[in-house]
């Protein structure tokens, strides 16, 4: 009984019209506000109680009709609401209340979602106040709950949650507003009929309807909830209503509504009330059979299918009755039921079938009896179940398909009627038929497992009662798979007939699966065992023919095993089988199944020495086969399929062989099996092939791919595989030398490939990824890592495309992967091992020294301590330190080890895992390096060095790098030095041998200083070359600690009087302490006490023993004497001094090149001795003149060779120190001023350095203070000025500098022997251009700046020499313009167009200077009208830019026409632009002020003037004109000379204002050559009126005009000369000249006789 029986609610005839009347007057009429069901547009809304008028505008937008307008109107009323600021009265209440019953249910959404938002805003802010207003408003606000809309109707709930914020309230609301909300519901029923005839001018009929259904909707939810929720005597009071709602016709009409959301609703509704309100709905049974059975079954709405199913199936089972048939229906009710089914479930989802199975099953037996006999209509079920089941998709057809046997089932097992039965099993069958058989359009639908486990389940249901209706069913299948699949097999295509026997195997499996009793007593494993039997002959007869046998037998052996392994008789068979008849029928179009039945067999019996066998009788066969394509096709499937025998078959000689061949001619093919072969060989795990052969198939493939991308590529590919199914092989292949290459090659290629599906990328995360799991285990193995380590050091050494930072990279991440026992195996290796550091620097350190790196080091001459044979001798200029010698590649490897190591320990704490041993030469190795780099910087000196580390910065060069390696060598140094004293280096400090047995841990820091130290000592005493490094190491850690340890003097007093350093043997590590401790050596007792003993020494040797003694003594005593800080410092007493010079310069009795060492040590000491006796005169001066002059001739004759540079720099040095002594000393002064020779030999020098080819930091050192002589000698002394312009090409930046300074003193004194042969030529004879040396300087440009160009490039380093040696050409180029008469200049100009130098240059600064990119340097913050190299600015950059602007500038002063003719040239445009605008921006006010500037400086000079007092010149600056004024009695001619604003890009204009006495074609003819000197001559202003001048003054001196061009002034000063014989017309020889070239022929112009050039 339902819980609401009690309410007996009767079924009242419908009340009268009046009382209906009565009560909806009742509830509606009365408040002209409560008529919110009316249209706004036809009421009247009072607006006149708001106060505000932004809301009276507001609301009267709100009455408008557009939805746009309202949308508007309804968003600033809830931002108004929303600012607490804001005030609302009640009045807006009040009016709001008017309005938002229509706006709740308006047709656009936005407007429902804010008119809730309004309504809920404003309740909320009145609170108790709004109470009143409620019923007005609670009819639409809780209708709004149910909106289709569900953005809507959350609004809606959101707005009602935040005025009643507890459940209770908003339960009280329904309660209390009970009444209210049932007229809501009353009138929102009856809405289709009061919609207004407004609605349908603005809308359409569908939106109507729309609207109509969803307020329907609204309302029939709102009722159900009143239902559910309200309670009963509360239901009771008001049951006329709730009986007029639920007898409504609307209501029953909805239940058919083409809007689903209206459908379900009012569905919903009913099965409320059949559950709830039983007697309401057993009251109306003709509203169930005619609205729910009948419309419904023929009219429901596709959305509403599953409500209508579940409301239909509820109703069947409480009111049998309501399928009672309809007299208003013409058709049975069970007709539309089947009619119904046949549509299928419409995307209803798979429980619309289960819904109608359950409505079949419970139908009254008026509509169907299970037990009729006559008229059960099984088939006609059936049918429309098929034809439903066919409308289905994938998703629901299982479903359907498990609803359709089910009911089958339920025909079978209730009926009690044996033909019912009958007919049941057979439609049954059909769907096994058609599902076994893929026939019919059911079979081709049904096809999944879930039919099968339906087919299933139908057979157990059947066989609990019917077991001979199961047999049948089964024996059905059984004849099935016999006669279709294994004796007719040829009858269809094999791959319909696999799909008909996969899915009998699927429905066989699960039909076995069921209890063994019932298996039994149907017969299933018998049947099995006939057809697997069947199966066998049926493959034998076909010898392999037809695969789909072969196919079937594996099918029936993969899942029934064990029925026949439980016969004895059919197990013998199978192995019979397997044994005899696979590997003879192997090569068969059937291998793959037999290959695959064979695997199942030895899987399951299990026989090792049986699947051995056979394993190698198929591969023999098949290898055997003559069918190649078909053989490998095999081949690969059979390899592929063995993992299950993994164990129980070992690899195969003959395939082992047969894939080394593969592996050996595989590139040379473009079969794509081979390759399936041999990737399926490797990844057998080693039970095909053995390890080592797929370890060595993999080395020939690595070599055959090698350095060809496509091989390569190939290769990668078909590794992929290899490393992610047997890593195994993949980890032994990378353990060997091609592994470990191609483990580079992988990490080379993925750096810059961001595919992660490229096969590099692909392997190289395999072998990341496994390294990681080999360290998360316990037992981990090293060798892998030690493998690619292996291979990172190869590349470190032999690769130097390769980075070092991308090879530290690989190392990190190597190292970071590894645990800690693998760290400590592979540390030695990633840092290199012993032997390898030190057989790379023996190697590196087998060349000798060059001499020169004595005068960038501290250890200075300790270089000639080194045994003789490691020293550079004069006839060996291949020494240590140039880089570009044979020992170049290994120096390179050299530094690159270094630097990755270096790296590599600054990034990790490799360092920390070596042995202490290993530690401590690897700290010296990487120090003696260092010092090697920096050695090779210096050697290298401004060349352009390769880069050594293969940085991707294409402007990163050798020289970077080394200096970044010194770097990282320096901060290691600073790092273990710490803060010790040099205290800390004992007495024992130089003792032989090392405590190598002590274990890392026990030593400290302190003791790791000493063993280094100790080390050192070891190989200073060799004088090995190593050991010159190891001292210059030495003298780096005792300055270190010098410099930032507590040391004091007294510390280094006691180091001193502890070591006896005088008597040292070791005077490496002596010159190597002293230097280090250079910052107290001046200030020491101890050291002024030993150079003066060493001084002693020095002087008491006896001249046998020059040879042997002298030097080392000198070097020590220098060690102890130079590069004092103090400017105080007297190093010896001056009689001291005076007996030690002498002595010093008795070693050398003749000029010889032998000893050159002892020459150059001596020179260096003599820095220190001179200061000492500079006031003392004497002999001595001459001697030591001699010694300088000496020197000065060797180092002439030997200046190629890098040995002599030591003695021309300290040389040098002397000469300055000997000059500035000359004030003070008369000796020196008389003895500088007679002796010629020592300048003779500097020029000498200069000349012939041109011939030093290569230029270390030390020979740029010499070349500076040559430099520095040279620019003191006289120009008189300089001959032929053109004679040291092959300087200008050296790679020395000092000479090119001096060279540049010194032709600008020489050049101008030339210029004035040249200005005066020029004026003296009246003939032009004399062949005047510019130098041949200087113009084959700017022949060509420089390739550093030729093509694409990036001034960026230029770092640190600045202008390259060959740079710089063409810029400075040109500068020197424009020094013979300066100043140079017209006639010269002209001469300059036609050199430099024959040779096309103007256009190369300009070209090349449009380039430099970015013009063509709209990117040209600020030309303003540059001096470019002058040009210094002394001058220093900020950048090399801006270097490079001052000096091309600069010669800009001086193109555009000196050949102007040849500059415009140039840019008028310029085809690109943009270019065009370009030069015009950056030329008139920065260059063009500078040239034009300086051509006024120039004719009123000839003004004040009078030059222009002087002459002729007839003629005046006015400048205007401001309008950039100059005027000529010429007077002729009392008369003027006037000329004006304008100059445009982009000149001289553009032309100056020559207008003659005023003309007096001159025909008009001689007088245009003035102006023409008077602007041509400008445009055309490369002439200026002044030059332009000179000519106009000398015109007019000739002309009126009766001098005859030129008939060709009426001037009487060529426009190279020429008067007209060359007279016709005939005519006796007078003509310019240049003019005269042209029109013979124009004419082709020599007749005269005018009487075109041939013209005789006579007087």
């Amino acid at each position: 009984m339902s819980k609401r029986e009690k309410l007996k609610v009767k079924n009242h005839p419908r009340r009268t019209e009046s009382h209906h009347n009565d009560h909806a007057k009742s509830s509606y009429e009365g408040d002209p506000r409560t008529q919110y069901y009316e249209e706004l547009g036809n009421s009247y809304i009072e607006l006149s109680i708001l106060d505000n008028p932004q809301l009276v505008v507001t609301f009267k937008s709100l009455q408008k009709r557009d939805p746009t307008t309202k949308e508007k109107a309804l968003d600033s009323l809830v931002t108004y609401l929303q600012d607490p600021e804001s005030v609302v009265e009640e009045s807006t209440l009040a009016v709001w209340i008017q309005f938002y019953p229509q706006l709740a249910s308006d047709f656009s959404r936005r407007l429902r979602m804010l008119a809730h938002k309004v309504q809920g805003d404003l309740f909320k802010r009145f609170q108790r106040l709004s109470a009143k207003y409620m019923k007005d408003s609670v009819g639409p606000w809780l209708g709004g709950l149910y909106d289709n809309d569900k953005v809507v109707a959350r609004t809606a709930a959101v707005s009602f949650e935040s005025v009643f914020s507890s459940e209770e309230k908003r339960k009280q609301v329904f309660q209390v507003f009970h009444v209210q909300l049932l007229d809501y519901v009353k009138h929102a029923i009856s809405t289709k009929d009061n919609h207004t005839s407004s609605d349908e001018k603005y809308f359409t009929h569908t939106e109507i309807e729309s609207k109509v259904d969803r307020e329907i909707a609204c309302g029939i939810s709102l009722f159900s909830y009143l239902l559910g929720h309200i309670s009963p005597e509360a239901i009771e009071e008001q049951q006329y209503d709730y009986a007029e709602i639920v007898t409504s016709e609307t209501l029953w009409k909805s239940l058919t509504s083409a809007d689903s959301h209206l459908s379900r609703a009012a569905l919903g509704l009913i099965v409320q009330l059949a559950y709830d309100y039983t007697e309401w709905l057993g009251a109306m049974p003709r509203y169930l059979g005619r609205y729910l059975v009948s419309n419904g079954l023929m009219n429901i709405s596709s959305g509403a299918v599953l409500d209508y199913l579940e409301c239909l199936v509820t109703v069947t089972r409480l009111y049998p009755t309501a399928w009672t048939p309809s007299s208003e229906t013409n058709e049975p009710s069970f007709s539309l039921l089947l009619s119904f089914v046949s549509q299928g479930s419409r995307y209803a989802g798979p429980r619309y079938w289960h819904y109608i199975e359950v409505l079949i099953e419970n139908l009254p037996a008026s509509i169907l009896d299970i037990n009729d006999i006559s008229g059960f209509p099984v088939n006609e079920i059936a049918n429309v179940f098929v034809t439903g089941i066919l409308t289905e998709n994938r998703m629901t057809v299982d479903s359907a398909v498990d609803a359709y046997l089910s009911l089958l089932v339920y025909f079978t097992t209730v009926s009690e009627v044996t033909q019912i039965q009958r007919e049941s099993l057979s439609k049954a069958m059909e769907v096994g038929d058609q599902y076994a058989l893929m026939c019919g359009e059911l079979g081709k639908k049904i096809g999944t497992d879930s039919v099968a486990r339906s087919l299933t389940a139908y057979l157990r249901k059947i066989t609990q009662e019917h077991d001979q209706l199961a047999i049948q069913f089964w024996q059905r299948m059984v004849d099935i798979l016999l006669k279709k699949a294994v004796e007719n097999t040829a009858e269809g295509r094999d791959v319909d007939v696999k799909e008909m026997v996969t899915r009998w195997i699927r429905l066989a499996k699960r039909i076995a699966a069921v209890p063994e009793e019932l298996m039994e007593r149907i017969g299933i494993s018998s049947e099995i065992r006939k057809l697997v039997d069947a199966c066998l002959s049926s493959v034998k007869s076909c010898s392999g023919s037809l695969p789909i046998r072969a196919y079937i037998l594996e099918s029936l052996l993969n899942e029934f095993f064990s029925y026949v392994k439980s016969d004895e008789l059919l197990i013998q068979s199978v192995d019979d089988f397997v044994v005899h008849t696979i590997p003879a029928l192997i090569s068969s179009p059937s291998s793959t199944h037999l290959i695959n039945i064979w695997v199942n067999y030895e899987h399951h019996v299990a026989d090792t020495a049986h699947a051995k066998k056979l394993w190698q009788s198929i591969i023999k066969t098949l290898l055997a086969s003559s069918l190649a394509e078909t053989k490998d096709t095999i081949l690969v499937y059979l390899l592929e399929s063995l993992k299950p025998l993994k164990g129980s078959i070992a690899p195969y000689e003959p395939l082992e062989d047969y894939a080394l061949q593969k592996a050996d001619v595989i590139f040379n093919k473009a079969d794509s099996k081979d390759w399936d072969v041999i990737v399926a060989s490797l990844i057998s795990e080693g039970y095909t092939i053995s390890e080592q052969v797929a370890v060595e198939i993999l080395n020939r493939l690595a070599r055959a791919s090698s350095f060809d991308s496509y091989r390569e590529d190939l290769f990668f590919k078909h590794l992929i595989p290899v490393s992610q199914k047997n890593f195994t092989v993949f980890s032994a292949f990378i353990k060997t030398e091609e592994g470990r290459r191609l483990a580079s090659r992988l990490w080379q290629l993925t750096e810059s490939i961001a595919d992660v599906s490229d096969p590099a990328k692909v392997i190289r995360q395999r072998l990341e990824g496994q390294l990681n799991i080999s360290q998360s285990t316990d037992s981990s193995d090293s060798s892998l890592f030690e493998s690619l380590a292996s291979a990172i050091l190869t590349d470190v050494e032999n690769d130097p495309e390769t980075s070092c930072a991308s090879l530290v990279t690989r190392s990190i991440s190597l190292w970071e992967t590894a645990n800690a026992d693998t760290k400590s195996v592979i540390a030695p290796k990633l840092l290199f091992g012993s032997s390898r550091w030190r057989y790379r620097l023996e190697v590196a350190l087998s060349k000798p020294i060059a001499p020169s790196v004595s005068l960038v080091n501290n250890i200075a001459g300790g270089l000639y301590l080194v045994n003789d044979e490691s020293l550079a001798s004069m006839s060996n200029n291949d020494a240590l330190g140039a880089f570009d010698d044979e020992s170049a590649e290994d120096k390179v490897k050299l530094f690159r080890m270094a630097s990755y190591a270096l790296e590599l320990i600054r990034k990790t704490d490799a360092f920390e895992y070596l042995p202490y041993f290993d530690k401590l030469q690897r700290f010296l190795s990487f120090q003696v390096i260092s010092e090697l780099a920096k050695d090779e910087i210096n050697e290298y000196g401004t060349g352009k060095m390769r880069p050594i580390f293969g940085n991707e910065d294409l402007s990163y060069s050798g020289v970077d790098d080394l200096l970044s390696l010194t770097e990282r060598s320096n901060e290691r140094l600073e790092s273990q030095l710490g803060s010790f004293a040099l205290r800390f280096i004992g007495a024992d400090t130089f003792s032989a041998g090392i405590h190598t047995e002590v274990s890392t841990s026990s030593k400290d820091d302190q003791d790791f200083i000493r063993d280094v130290v100790t080390l050192i000592g070891q190989h200073t005493r060799d004088k090995t070359v190593f050991g010159f490094y190891a001292a210059r190491v030495l003298e780096n850690t005792v300055s270190y600690i010098v410099e930032n340890a507590d040391f004091q003097v007294k510390d280094a007093e006691q180091f001193f009087e502890k070591h006896k350093l005088r008597r040292s043997k070791d005077v490496l590590a002596s010159v190597a302490i002293f230097q280090g401790m250079s910052k107290y050596v001046g200030a020491m007792t101890s050291t002024d006490r030993l150079r003066n003993e060493i001084a002693s020494d020095i002087i008491g040797i006896r001249p046998a023993l020059v040879s042997s003694e002298a030097l080392n003594k000198i070097i020590l005593l220098n060690s102890l004497v130079y590069n004092i800080d103090d400017p105080d410092f007297a190093p010896f007493p001056p009689q001291r001094a005076i007996m030690l010079l002498k002595r010093l310069l008795d070693f050398f009795p003749e000029r010889t090149a032998e000893n050159l060492a002892l020459r150059s040590e001596t020179a260096k000491l003599l820095l220190a001795v001179l200061p000492v006796v500079k006031g003392l005169y004497g002999e001595h001066w001459n001697r030591v003149f001699n010694f300088v002059s000496e020197s000065l001739a060797i180092c002439e004759d030997f200046l190629t060779n890098d040995t002599v540079t030591p003695l021309l720099f300290y040389t040098l040095k002397v000469l300055v120190l000997v000059k500035s002594f000359q004030d003070d000393n008369d000796d020196i002064a008389d003895l500088l001023a007679e002796d010629s020779d020592i300048m003779d030999a500097l020029i000498r020098i200069l000349g012939a350095s041109v011939d030093v080819k290569r230029r270390s930091q030390a020979r740029l050192l010499c070349d500076a203070a040559l430099s520095r002589q040279i620019l003191e000698v006289p120009v008189d002394k300089i001959s032929d000025p053109t004679q040291l312009l092959p300087i200008l090409s050296v790679e020395s930046e000092p000479l090119q500098k001096t060279i540049l300074m010194l032709e600008k003193r020489v050049i101008p004194v030339a210029q004035e022997s040249l200005a005066m042969e020029a004026a003296l030529d009246t003939h032009g004879v004399l062949n005047i251009e510019l130098p041949v040396e200087l113009l084959s300087l700017v022949m060509s440009i420089p390739e550093a700046v030729n093509g694409d160009f990036e001034i960026e490039e230029i770092r640190a380093a600045g202008m390259d020499a060959e740079t710089r040696a063409y810029l400075y050409s040109w500068k020197l180029i424009f020094e013979y313009f300066e100043n140079a008469p017209f006639a010269l200049k002209t001469k300059y100009v036609e050199s430099l167009k024959e040779g096309d130098y103007i256009d190369t240059i300009l070209n090349l600064l449009a380039s430099i200077l970015h013009l063509t990119s709209g990117k040209p340097p600020d030309a303003s913050k540059l001096p470019f009208t002058r040009y210094d190299p002394d001058e220093a600015l900020d950048t090399p950059v801006q270097d490079l830019q001052w000096l091309l602007l600069h010669i800009y500038y001086q193109l555009l002063r000196h050949v102007p026409s040849v500059v415009r003719k140039w840019w008028a040239e310029i085809r690109n445009r943009q270019l065009s632009l370009a030069v015009e605008s950056f030329t008139q921006k920065y260059f063009s006010p500078v040239l034009i002020d300086s051509e006024l500037q120039s004719v009123q400086a000839k003004l004040a000079e009078a030059e222009i003037e002087a002459e002729d007092e007839n003629m005046q010149v006015k400048v205007s600056r401001v309008t950039h004109e100059v005027a000529a004024v010429y007077s002729i009695d009392e008369q003027t001619m006037e000329m004006i000379i304008r100059v445009p604003t982009n000149f001289p890009l553009h032309d100056v204009h020559v207008d003659g204002v005023k003309r007096v006495g001159v025909k008009e074609n001689q007088w245009r003819a003035w102006l023409l050559a008077s602007q041509s000197v400008i445009t055309s001559q490369n002439g200026n202003i002044v030059d332009a009126l000179v000519l106009f001048r000398r015109n007019v003054n000739l002309h009126f001196e009766g001098v005859t005009e030129c008939a060709i061009c009426y001037s009487i002034l060529h426009q190279d000063r020429s008067l007209p000369n060359k007279r016709c014989q005939t005519c006796k017309n007078k003509f310019h020889a240049g003019c005269l000249y042209k029109w013979f070239q124009s004419a082709n022929s020599s007749s005269c112009p005018l009487c075109r006789q041939p013209f005789s050039f006579g007087r």
